[in-house]
C-alpha cells in the first residue's frame, strides 16, 4: 500500500472515531491538522491571529460535524473545504468590520535541527526565498500552490475545496508555478516547474 493510501484509511479510521465521540481520536487528528491548517489559512486570511481563530473553528466544526463525513473524498480535502469555507466567513467578518489584513509571514515549517546544521542552514536559506517568492503571487495563486504541493490534492479535490471547475484549478496552478519561477529567478535561483 502507498504511503499515501496508508495515511488516508489511517484518517477515515480517526474520522470514525472521532463521529464516535473518540477524544484521542480528535487529539490526533487536531495534531494532524494543526500546522497545515495554520499555514492553508496564513494564506487566504493574511493575518497570523485570524488564522490561529479560523483553525480552531475549523477543528471545532470537524468534531460537530464528523458524523456527516460521507467518505466520498478524503478527509483532508473534506477539512480544507471547511477551512475555505471558514475563512471567506471570516473575510467577510472582517471586511463588515473595517479591519485590514496583515502580510503572509510563514508559509513553510522550519528546518528540523536533527538533519544537522549544514542541512539545516540550506533549508532555511531555501524557505527564506521560497517564502519570499510565494508572497509576490496572489492569494488564489498561493492556495494553489499549497493544496497541490503541500497538502498533495489531486485537481479534483482542489476543484472541490476551492469550488471551482478542475480546468480553472489546473489552468490557475499553471499560472502560479510560472509566477513562482520567475519570482524565484528574480531572487537569484532557477528554478524548475513540473
Amino acid at each position: 500500500m502507498h504511503a499515501s493510501e496508508e495515511k488516508s484509511t489511517e484518517e477515515r479510521t480517526l474520522i470514525s472515531a472521532v463521529a464516535a465521540g473518540d477524544r484521542q481520536a480528535f487529539e490526533r487528528l487536531y495534531r494532524g491538522y494543526e500546522n497545515r491548517l495554520h499555514h492553508y489559512l496564513c494564506i487566504l486570511l493574511r493575518d497570523e491571529a485570524i488564522a490561529e481563530e479560523v483553525a480552531v473553528e475549523v477543528m471545532v466544526a470537524v468534531w460537530t460535524g464528523a458524523k456527516t463525513f460521507r467518505g466520498g473524498s478524503r478527509v483532508s480535502t473534506w477539512i480544507f473545504g471547511i477551512a475555505r469555507h471558514k475563512a471567506l466567513d471570516a473575510l467577510r467578518r472582517v471586511t463588515r468590520a473595517g479591519q485590514r489584513s496583515v502580510p503572509l509571514e510563514t508559509l513553510l515549517e522550519q528546518a528540523d535541527p536533527q538533519d544537522g546544521p549544514a542541512v539545516a542552514a540550506e533549508q532555511e536559506s531555501m524557505a527564506r526565498f521560497t517564502q519570499r517568492a510565494l508572497a509576490v503571487l496572489s492569494a488564489a495563486h498561493q492556495e494553489a500552490i499549497r493544496l497541490a504541493y503541500y497538502e498533495e490534492l489531486t485537481y479534483e479535490e482542489m476543484a472541490s475545496v476551492i469550488g471551482c471547475p478542475v480546468n480553472t484549478v489546473k489552468s490557475r496552478l499553471f499560472k502560479a508555478k510560472q509566477q513562482l519561477k520567475q519570482s524565484l529567478e528574480r531572487l537569484g535561483l532557477r528554478a524548475e516547474t513540473r
